[in-house]
């Protein structure tokens, strides 16, 4: 959407950027790069911010989000996506365009990717895809697509009702009207798991067609030689009934500019919730992609009208306004998103953890991944409990927290009796028990913060006491896995080493780790060497592409050296990210890597799940202002032209901690050339620990 005469002559007077945030924000960011670890494996799907409907391409090379930036055929476009996952999911009953003669088997087709005719905006998508040019565009539960055909070639459209990511395990093809085209799809199998899902999809085309026919895996329309086809596709997990009513409602009309138009309004809302000046322009359209990516997910399930399908596999009806979120990738979302989601966007943050609740309550425990209405079980630990206290930390406390507390008190985990008995889960007996032992001791520590602010004593400090449990790992100078009898064993770790998780992996107790180690200027030399290299992969050096690495920088914090995480953090920005299709050093995992670029940037990081504690750093900008939904703003100023902070100002008083407590309205960071400032060396200075028993 571009900005009106007035708002932009009023951006000039006042030292604002422009473009508008939607113009600057780039979707194909992260489409590309080496899979699977290297890649950012995002979408470049038409969605609005938290969007059902995720309409875009699905490319030939077997990418986790159905699209990779270096395939170079399209096999169709489908309403359903997850933006950068690690492994697939969804992508359910695309459709092609074909123009011309109709190929021998619908079901493997595909087109081209013409170079040079893409491009991607929030809330649209555009391609040509053999001879067809490609529109698209979506609101929260629906979307429209717009086929322009050669001239003078016929003009149909395959549905492959059995084209899912991951495969169709059954599907149904119905034709409702002479327009319209329902499918029903079941799916599933998130990273090789067992979990299932039913999806409704309803195309609604501008006009009847002309002739139609069905083959095993889906339906062929055809419309004659028209140069222009239209068609609307809405989504339900409920049934057939309730994507008719999610179309009906989104009321997307037929125009793609239209509906795009609206879609880069609501976007631009969402990305000037983190608004910027100064600084260099490329930093700033990756900020502003960064945000984009971090407001993708998580997404409804639920229909316009309130329904939803229930853990208990019945159908359950919300009351008005109310949303049930799925595709909440815990392990993920708790270090990073769920933070910054509960600064900016409270309402959605506290609807994450009433969705969770809904679901333990129908279910009988709380997921860790949940897929539509199952739980996928992908990763380790217990994310509900450090969810749920990031978001009460952070102000997102629109939940019952008394039944949040009694049921994560009483949730189930697997390897939960070793864990009492023996101080740690042992490996082999589970083959990631020691990082299923750092995740249960993080999220007893988080769930402690809840009991307290409950009223819990007793339950807080119980589990306080538990969340030492870390300690049991401590091996010399490393963390490492132990067998039942105790003994340290090889292994143990998931997605990365003892040396990645020593240096970052028990975020309430980091004081108590690394003063384990030795002397704090041996400790800060072992993390240079840590550092020297930012993305490794799963060895012995860092890996800021996955989560276990994403503490690791600010390490230096509790070791009276911040100066160090300012020049990691900047070299980590500078590095690692960058405009185009590789510009992500890892999965974005449904938008946390994307979230610690956000909190990189702007100079602050969520340090202890639980707490509200956020490190200070040098923001990448001259000013940044935080606004959130309902909330007053934060405005964050960054002065002087070195690297290092010097000195740092809390709603104008002077504060030589390097991290924060609470939330401020205003927050100086004065920079200096020095390359090792005496601000927040201090034993005094550095952020709190909380050790257990």
């Amino acid at each position: 959407m571009r900005a009106t005469l007035p708002a932009l002559l009023c951006a000039g007077l006042l030292g604002l950027t422009t473009p508008t945030a939607a113009e600057t924000a780039d979707p194909l960011v992260g489409t590309g790069g080496l899979r699977p670890w290297f890649s950012g494996n995002t979408t470049p799907a038409a969605t609005m911010p938290f969007g059902m409907v995720q309409l875009g391409p699905d490319t030939s090379g077997g990418a986790a989000s159905g699209y990779g930036a270096d395939d170079a055929e399209i096999r169709g476009f489908s309403p359903t996506h997850l933006s950068g996952a690690g492994c697939p999911v969804f992508g359910d009953a695309p459709v092609l365009p074909v123009a011309g003669r109709l190929p021998r088997d619908p079901g493997a087709a595909t087109l081209p990717l013409r170079p040079g005719t893409e491009a991607a905006a929030p809330g649209r998508y555009s391609v040509k895809a053999g001879d067809v040019r490609v529109d698209l565009a979506a609101t929260t539960r629906a979307g429209l697509m717009r086929f322009t055909f050669p001239a003078g070639e016929r003009a149909s459209v395959l549905v492959k009702a059995d084209g899912s990511l991951t495969g169709t395990r059954s599907h149904r093809v119905r034709f409702p009207s002479d327009h319209e085209v329902a499918v029903r799809v079941r799916s599933g199998g998130f990273c090789g798991r067992s979990n299932q899902y039913v999806v409704h999809v309803l195309y609604r085309f501008d006009q009847p067609f002309r002739t139609r026919a069905t083959w095993d895996g889906g339906a062929r329309v055809g419309f004659g030689r028209e140069r222009r086809v239209r068609a609307q596709v809405a989504v339900s997990y409920v049934d057939a009934a309730g994507a008719r009513r999610n179309l009906q409602r989104a009321a997307a009309g037929w125009s793609v500019d239209r509906l795009a138009s609206a879609a880069a309004a609501a976007w631009d809302t969402e990305l000037d919730r983190v608004a910027v000046t100064g600084g260099d322009p490329a930093e700033r359209a990756l900020l502003r992609t960064a945000v984009y990516h971090a407001l993708l997910h998580p997404s409804p399930v639920s229909d316009a009208d309130g329904r939803y399908p229930g853990f208990d596999g019945r159908v359950h009806r919300l009351p008005r306004g109310e949303v049930q979120l799925s595709s909440i990738s815990g392990w993920d979302l708790y270090r990073t998103q769920m933070p910054l989601l509960a600064w900016l966007r409270p309402d959605v943050a506290s609807q994450v953890v009433r969705s969770l609740l809904r679901d333990a309550r129908q279910g009988g425990s709380f997921p860790r991944w949940p897929v539509v209405a199952e739980d996928s079980g992908v990763m380790e630990g217990d994310p509900a409990g450090p969810i749920a206290a990031a978001a009460w930390a952070f102000g997102a406390r629109d939940f019952p927290l008394g039944e949040v507390v009694d049921r994560l008190v009483r949730q189930p985990r697997a390897g939960l009796d070793d864990y009492l008995r023996l101080g740690w889960v042992p490996t082999p007996a589970h083959r990631f028990g020691a990082s299923m032992t750092l995740e249960y001791a993080a999220a007893d520590f988080a769930v402690s913060r809840l009991a307290a602010a409950g009223g819990r004593r007793a339950v807080a400090q119980r589990l306080l006491d538990r969340s030492g449990t870390w300690r049991s790992l401590l091996a010399g100078d490393l963390l490492r896995a132990r067998d039942a009898d105790g003994a340290v064993v090889e292994g143990g770790f998931e997605e990365g080493s003892p040396v990645q998780y020593t240096a970052g992996g028990v975020p309430q107790d980091m004081g108590g780790l690394l003063g384990s180690l030795g002397p704090a200027d041996e400790v800060a030399d072992r993390l240079d060497s840590f550092v020297a290299e930012l993305n490794a992969g799963n060895g012995e050096r860092a890996w800021l592409g996955n989560q276990p690495s994403f503490l690791a920088p600010w390490s230096y914090h509790w070791l009276g050296r911040p100066a160090r995480t300012q020049d990691v953090v900047d070299r980590a920005r500078a590095e690692l990210w960058s405009a185009g299709a590789d510009g992500l050093p890892g999965n974005d995992d449904l938008g946390s890597l994307s979230a610690w670029y956000v909190w990189s940037s702007i100079g602050l990081y969520p340090l202890t799940p639980g707490t509200p504690n956020l490190a200070v750093g040098v923001p990448a900008f001259d000013s940044v202002v935080l606004r959130p939904l309902g909330r007053p703003a934060t405005r964050i100023v960054r002065s002087g032209a070195g690297g290092h902070v010097d000195l740092v100002r809390v709603d104008g008083a002077a504060r030589t901690a390097s991290w924060l407590g609470t939330r401020p309205r205003r927050l100086d960071v004065v920079t200096t050339d020095e390359t090792d400032p005496a601000w927040g060396s201090a034993p005094a200075d550095r952020p709190p620990s909380y050790p257990g028993s």
